[in-house]
């Protein structure tokens, strides 16, 4: 039996990052083919869990 895959999501930048009521919400965004930004996905983070995320993202290599 396979196990359902958690979606994946491929966006090109952040488009808004709003906080509201201990939670931030950030908006991210994709490029169209002809280079206009478009709304993709948005995440929710409640405020006390932003830190660890923030650390493990500072642990990607740049490019």
């Amino acid at each position: 039996m396979q196990q359902d895959k958690p979606p994946v999501f491929l966006v090109d930048g952040v488009s808004n990052i709003a906080i509201h009521n201990g939670v931030a919400r950030m908006q991210f965004m994709r490029l169209e083919v002809d280079g206009k930004a478009v709304p993709s996905h948005e995440v929710w983070v409640p405020l006390p869990a932003m830190k660890s995320i923030l650390e493990a993202l500072r642990k990607v290599p740049s490019a």
